[in-house]
């Protein structure tokens, strides 16, 4: 699995690495376009010591808007978010350029061209890129030794995002529930797997999660063993797919193998440093935008302006959480709930007018500092669930308490990969990916979040 992610990254840097190119070739030709001539190599060297500094942000701000996100970049409403992307950019550079003027340069009046030529470049390049790494010649033929519910959702996942790099040849279906599919072929029998093999020109094997057990399996596996044939635990391969750990390898001897190295003194540290770093703007935010927050709540509903909530924090102790009400005040306890503990919907009509806005821009988690402050919560780790719900998930899901070994965080690896929990199944889904974070967690990864968190707040994408 490591392969796979050194691959997916390579992918990436070089995409990176050709917008670099793009945006020093786009402000070449934007400065040829001002003059009408060729410029001379002094005053390319003047804006590019200048632009510089401009450049990083850019590259920022891309990542940020999931830019070099294979899935997202593939998308159609991906025209839509470069577009955003270089209006961003365009105005964050003016500012920049009006807080920190720099003499002898005056590079506002080809700003707009460089944006325009190295944002449509950036188009070209990614369309050009994505059809490269998708082509037939690159891919990897794969094959699956077993069909079930997470095979069929790799290969619903496989065939849409051909950029993944695999191509889905053969699966083996000892239970024969598969139905044929066009170009892809069905074996009901792992006899012979060398000719199966052969036949299919299989470069990669994704195997069952405990084929060590079977020796059938193993001594098929072992024929192939000097053919330079990839072979991948399921579990794995699913989980560099999806981001998330894959339901059938719920069980003690899992998570004792891979959740029980908790303390990291390291990565440790930075974790508290961010926690310092977060308190101190999250404070100047709070106090900035209270009175304003405040007098919109009181003046749109009844009710209390802050709202406080006990969650599941560390180790399953019980915590308030305190937010902005969003919800209109309509049970005895000031809340929205009449029935109990409910989950919150899509578009949920108990939702304020400006409990929407606050919810959409992440204004409502503000309050947080305060279970910041206290040690209760940390800036990034699963989000904190209410009790009634952990109950009730956990009789669904014996494993389900296991998210609370770690400190319960304000953003989260599956707050920025899916949207509201609302039922078991998008609970089941929330709890695959906190475990992959628990189990996965690095500096880089939160980093990671963070931006993909900046995202969601500068587009309004919260719910």
């Amino acid at each position: 699995m490591t392969t796979m992610k050194f691959l997916y990254r390579l992918k990436q840097i070089l995409l990176l690495f050709g917008d670099i190119l793009l945006f020093i070739l786009s402000l070449f030709l934007s400065l040829g376009l001002r003059n009408l001539e060729l410029p001379e190599t002094s005053k390319l060297q003047e804006n590019l010591s200048v632009f510089f500094y401009i450049f990083p942000l850019w590259l920022i701000l891309n990542y940020i808007n999931g830019l070099y996100d294979f899935k997202k970049i593939s998308q159609k409403k991906s025209i839509k978010t470069l577009l955003q992307t270089a209006l961003t950019s365009f105005l964050l550079s003016i500012a920049i350029f009006y807080v920190f003027p720099f003499p002898n340069v005056a590079p506002k009046t080809i700003l707009i061209f460089t944006v325009i030529i190295s944002y449509t470049l950036i188009f070209i390049w990614r369309k050009i890129y994505l059809t490269i790494i998708s082509s037939t010649k690159l891919k990897n033929n794969l094959l699956f030794l077993e069909y079930n519910k997470e095979v069929d959702e790799m290969i619903n996942i496989l065939n849409k995002q051909k950029h993944l790099g695999f191509e889905i040849k053969a699966v083996i279906d000892e239970t024969n529930t598969l139905q044929d599919t066009n170009n892809l072929k069905i074996y009901n029998s792992l006899d012979d797997l060398e000719k199966i093999v052969a036949e299919n020109n299989i470069h990669i094997i994704v195997t069952d999660s405990n084929f060590q057990k079977d020796e059938k399996y193993v001594q098929e596996l072992y024929k192939l063993l000097f053919k330079q044939i990839k072979i991948f635990n399921i579990s794995n391969f699913y989980e560099n797919i999806t981001g998330r750990i894959p339901p059938s390898v719920f069980n003690k001897s899992w998570f004792l193998q891979n959740l029980s190295e908790i303390d990291k003194p390291i990565y440790n540290k930075f974790i508290r440093l961010l926690d310092i770093v977060t308190i101190f703007i999250f404070s100047i935010f709070f106090v900035i935008f209270l009175p304003l927050i405040a007098l919109a709540i009181k003046s749109t509903s009844k009710g209390k302006i802050f709202f406080k909530q006990q969650r599941l924090g560390k180790n399953g102790q019980v915590f308030w959480i305190y937010k902005f009400r969003t919800m209109y005040s309509l049970a005895k306890d000031g809340s929205a709930e009449m029935n109990g503990a409910e989950f919150a919907q899509k578009n949920d009509k108990r939702v304020t007018s400006i409990g929407k806005f606050l919810r959409k821009t992440r204004l409502d988690e503000l309050p947080q500092i305060i279970n910041l402050i206290k040690g209760e919560i940390t800036l990034i780790g699963p989000r904190p669930e209410r009790p009634e719900i952990c109950n009730n998930l956990q009789a669904e899901m014996p494993y389900y308490n296991l998210r609370h070994i770690l400190k319960p965080g304000i953003t989260g690896w599956a707050q920025v990969q899916q949207n509201y929990t609302d039922n078991l199944e998008t609970s089941i889904q929330k709890f695959q990916y906190d475990l992959f974070y628990i189990k996965n967690r690095s500096i880089f990864l939160d980093l990671s979040i963070l931006l993909k968190t900046v995202n969601v707040i500068l587009r309004a994408m919260g719910q």
